[in-house]
């Protein structure tokens, strides 16, 4: 077996190229402290921290602009004087001249006034409604309740009935109702000889009519005196136009 050598002081020592690296390292750091000391006395002469207004560089002074005698410095704009307007006052005064345009244009009577109401007499004229009995003459009239016969009793509705006659004869008599607020025609039959027609309980005339077929209707009224004049009216347009 092969003995191991001992370490002898020789080997412990720093090989050469670290001894080099170590040197440089502590020569830098001298000239770092150097340097430092250099810049702390040049602070200290100075007078510190404070730099006057001249020394400082303005945003834009290094630039190939500021050669240029037109165009100027930004450091010459800021040791500028301060202008004597403000783009405030300036603003103000625009709106007073605009105000006394406008009192003045007041003063001068040159608005006109428009009548109230004239739009809306333009847009609210009475228009002529044709209803086709222009050319009758009502001669009964009485608000009622309209029923129909269609299996059963089912009410068409209530409003006024009116009894027309021509006012050229040349057509018979005929009933006509229209409903309460739209008004829609909900009863049109034309009286003709041989028409039945019932009185019937208290309030009701019934009677046959053609609408395209036989219906039967029945006509409530608020009471029997005003059942008996509908029935009598009825029967009399009935026996004139024969």
């Amino acid at each position: 077996m092969k003995r191991q050598r001992s370490l002898s002081p020789s080997d412990l020592s720093t090989p050469p190229n670290k001894k080099i690296l170590i040197e440089r390292s502590a020569k830098s750091i001298a000239q770092r402290h150097e340097s430092l000391n250099e810049a702390n006395n040049r602070l200290k002469r100075s007078g510190g921290l404070t730099t006057s207004l001249q020394n400082k560089r303005v945003f834009g002074s290094g630039t190939k602009y500021t050669s240029n005698s037109s165009m100027g410095s930004f450091a010459n704009i800021l040791s500028s004087q301060k202008p004597n307007f403000s783009i405030f006052d300036e603003q103000t005064s625009q709106t007073n001249e605009e105000e006394n345009e406008n009192d003045e244009y007041k003063e001068s009577g040159a608005e006109e006034e428009v009548p109230f109401g004239t739009v809306t007499q333009t847009l609210l004229q009475e228009q002529k409604v044709i209803t086709g009995e222009e050319d009758e003459v009502t001669k009964h009239l009485v608000r009622a309740k309209l029923y129909c016969m269609d299996g059963q009793w089912k009410e068409r509705g209530v409003g006024t009935l009116r009894l027309n006659y021509p006012k050229n004869n040349k057509k018979s008599p005929r009933l006509v109702m229209r409903s309460d607020n739209v008004f829609r025609v909900i009863l049109n039959v034309s009286l003709f000889n041989g028409m039945k027609i019932e009185r019937s309980q208290d309030k009701f005339v019934k009677l046959f009519a053609f609408e395209g077929k036989l219906v039967h209707f029945a006509i409530k009224l608020s009471n029997s005196n005003a059942a008996n004049e509908l029935y009598e009216a009825i029967m009399d347009a009935i026996t004139s136009h024969t």
